[in-house]
């Protein structure tokens, strides 16, 4: 893995990688949120519908938890320490 992140500038640091990861979390959520809501739309019962609809609601609101630690992580008001990989 380490081989896959090196960029022109090098390794990213420990703070660079929890941006990065917390990044590509929120971004499978909001994937997920379209998917469960066009899944919901198509949906066979109303309860089916309204499961599927509850379900993005929570995983919208997780989305918008990890990205606003990601701007936490970017503004370095949340800092990951330098470690054993």
């Amino acid at each position: 893995m380490k081989d896959l992140i090196q960029g022109l500038d090098g390794p990213r640091t420990a703070q660079q990688e929890l941006f990065y990861d917390l990044e590509d979390a929120a971004a499978v959520i909001g994937w997920s949120v379209v998917e469960l809501t066009a899944m919901a739309a198509n949906a066979k019962t109303p309860h089916e519908a309204v499961a599927l609809m509850k379900i993005s609601a929570l995983l919208a609101a997780q989305q918008a938890k990890i990205g606003g630690y990601a701007g936490e992580v970017k503004e370095q008001r949340i800092l990951r320490s330098e470690g054993p990989a």
